[in-house]
């Protein structure tokens, strides 16, 4: 699924017919007879209902039909009315709405569904793939008419430089797209488009206060996780993982108690001291209904196996790219048995897993059980005293936090997590070149600078948005993979009414010490067995990485021989050749290769698609790294 959105504007005509030179793109029109949304959707991909003036449609996954959406939409007053509406409606989806002159594009909170948007021939044109944008724009730059800004719908060499961070870039600049001048609207707000060309971004969500006792949270997270896998159960067989764990256990379980075909997956991990495998089994013996489908190690691709350009997302570098070989192996296997969709549980972790960082939050409002819970954790967490306290008692408002986080990048040094952070301050790999990291600094003072608000004012709610964005962009890339083979790929936990309902639970619920995941266990309470529900492990997958690189050691250092990403002054080849022969003692020490590789293949897809890619640095090092 792919579109573009066109306001209602005469300069956008020449623009449409640069699209429909393609016989397979499909077109809903505006009232004048322009094209509102040009692109490529399969029927059950899209819900639409229009009465008088107004009209709305849903593009992704939702339980909603027609008749639901005529029915909310003769409720609606204004535009405005969506911000309270929408959360009516179950799934993960594009929303596009008209009323009256203006149109309204939104995504999804963890931005699996993502608007973008981009000024060409003098007005705003939104899309739902960056690289869409991109390729329009450079269509209508051959065309002859103005894009506005310098070089739009080129790779963009700053982004890449922040996309080399580990684990990942700060807010807002993690949302940043790879194209140039291409932007994204932020998660929880939406795009307006005026009949004038012009565009605003409006912020349309709101966290809800964390004020729930832990039954009641529990009781809507049921609810919402409930109607989040249903919406994928229409479709006669479904498949999903079951790695052993609590998220991906509970959405089979979930996807059991619908009218649906369900094959679920495993994959026999190599460890043998993993317990994955044997949790795995439990949840299979214990789900009878279902077809299970193993994946033996010895029959799978392993981890780093080089992707082909196939094994790429054009819109930016691939978060999964370690697993994207896998990946597309999965996909054809379950597609092969008749699914057409597969739940993973990406998101659990990021909504329901404790962090230091709700300590902080709860300190102001509750100061002795933050203090008693601080203490229990220190203990059990080996924290240093300095390290609790700051958890406790440290932090700024987050613009300045911004701001300090651009010293503290440095190469080759991972920051301690602590509870006065925001988030995980990133850190650039010991083989960023100098030029880059000074990049990456200037870029988050100019981020700070503009004093960015938060996804929400807690810090632990932040966090919580801040991780399912990223596990967004995991699904998003993920998607682009499995979609190839027919297979969508879906995260049910990402839904917005799972992530709200999350979000509802008491800050002291959330740090209940010695209980691995209390939310989601009371919400799973008479769905999940108890001899599953009551897990208290996670799975470490350290055998995967090491076998990885020994088997693609050779394809992996030959990447160094003519690094695009060296070509662009971005990395130092010679540095990274070190650390892919060397010995590597703790696995989470091989965590900055991700980024690297992802970028690295993703400009060499780029060049098999005859994509433009910049020859050279754009920036210089003006600063120390």
């Amino acid at each position: 699924m792919d579109f573009v959105i066109f306001p209602d504007h005469p300069a956008t005509d020449p623009l449409c017919l640069c699209l429909r030179r393609d016989p397979t793109v499909r077109t809903v029109r505006h009232p004048s007879g322009r094209p509102w949304i040009m692109g490529h959707w399969a029927d059950d991909e899209v819900v639409s209902a229009e009465a008088g003036p107004g009209r709305l449609l849903l593009f992704g996954t939702t339980s909603a039909d027609a008749g639901t959406l005529d029915r909310l939409l003769r409720r609606l007053r204004g535009p405005d009315d969506l911000d309270s509406r929408v959360r009516e409606l179950s799934g993960s989806f594009f929303l596009l709405a008209v009323m009256g002159p203006h149109i309204r594009c939104q995504g999804s909170l963890s931005t699996i569904r993502q608007v973008h948007h981009a000024g060409i021939n003098g007005v705003t044109v939104a899309g739902s793939h960056p690289q869409d944008l991109a390729a329009l724009a450079r269509e209508a730059a051959a065309a002859g008419l103005p894009t506005g800004a310098p070089g739009l719908g080129s790779v963009d060499a700053d982004t890449l430089a922040l996309r080399l961070l580990t684990p990942f870039p700060p807010f807002p600049l993690a949302h940043r797209p790879a194209w140039r001048a291409v932007h994204a609207v932020p998660p929880g707000h939406c795009l307006t488009l005026g009949p004038d060309g012009r565009h605003g971004i409006t912020r349309w969500w709101h966290p809800p206060r964390p004020d729930l006792w832990l039954e009641d949270a529990a009781e809507a997270v049921r609810d919402a996780l409930t109607e989040a896998v249903r919406a994928r159960a229409r479709h006669p067989t479904l498949s999903a993982d079951l790695s052993g764990g609590m998220d991906s256990t509970s959405l089979c379980f979930l996807a059991a108690r619908e009218d649906t075909r369900l094959i679920t997956t495993a994959w026999v991990c190599r460890d043998e001291a993993n317990d994955d495998n044997a949790w795995s089994e439990r949840g299979a013996a214990l789900l009878r209904s279902a077809e299970h489908l193993s994946l033996p190690h010895t029959e799978a691709p392993t981890w780093y196996a080089p992707p082909r350009s196939a094994h790429a997302d054009p819109a930016g570098p691939l978060a999964v790219v370690r697993e994207s070989v896998r990946l597309a192996h999965q996909a054809r296997l379950v597609a092969a048995r008749g699914s057409r969709v597969h739940l993973v549980g990406v998101g659990g972790d990021e909504l329901f897993a404790p962090r230091p960082v709700a300590l902080n939050s709860l300190a102001r409002t509750d100061f002795r059980s933050a203090a008693r819970r601080a203490c229990a954790a220190r203990r059990l967490g080996r924290w240093t005293l300095v390290d609790t306290l700051r958890t406790l008692f440290g932090g700024a408002p987050y613009p300045q936090w911004l701001e300090s986080c651009a010293d503290r990048i440095v190469p080759g040094v991972r920051s301690g997590v602590s509870g006065a952070d925001w988030e995980v301050v990133p850190s650039m790999p010991a083989w960023a070149h100098p030029d880059a990291v000074a990049t990456v600094r200037r870029l988050v003072r100019e981020a700070a600078a503009g004093k960015p608000e938060p996804f929400a004012p807690l810090r632990s709610q932040h966090e919580t948005l801040r991780a399912a964005a990223r596990a967004g962009e995991i699904v998003r890339g993920a998607a682009a993979l499995t979609g190839r083979h027919g297979v969508a790929f879906e995260a049910p936990f990402l839904d917005d009414n799972v992530i709200e309902a999350a979000l509802t639970v008491r800050l002291v619920d959330q740090v209940a010490v010695g209980s691995y995941k209390p939310l989601l266990g009371a919400a799973m309470d008479g769905i999940l067995p108890d001899a599953l529900r009551t897990r208290g492990t996670k799975g470490e997958h350290s055998a995967e990485v090491y076998a990885g690189l020994r088997r693609h050691r050779r394809a992996l250092t030959a990447l160094c021989d003519d690094s695009r990403l060296a070509g662009l002054g971005l990395i130092r080849p010679e540095v990274l050749h070190t650390a892919l022969t060397s010995l590597q003692p703790h696995s989470h020490l091989l965590q900055p290769l991700d980024p690297t590789l992802a970028a690295e293949y993703w400009l060499r897809s780029l060049q098999e698609t005859q994509a433009p890619v910049p020859s050279r640095p754009t920036v210089p090092a003006t600063e120390g790294a």
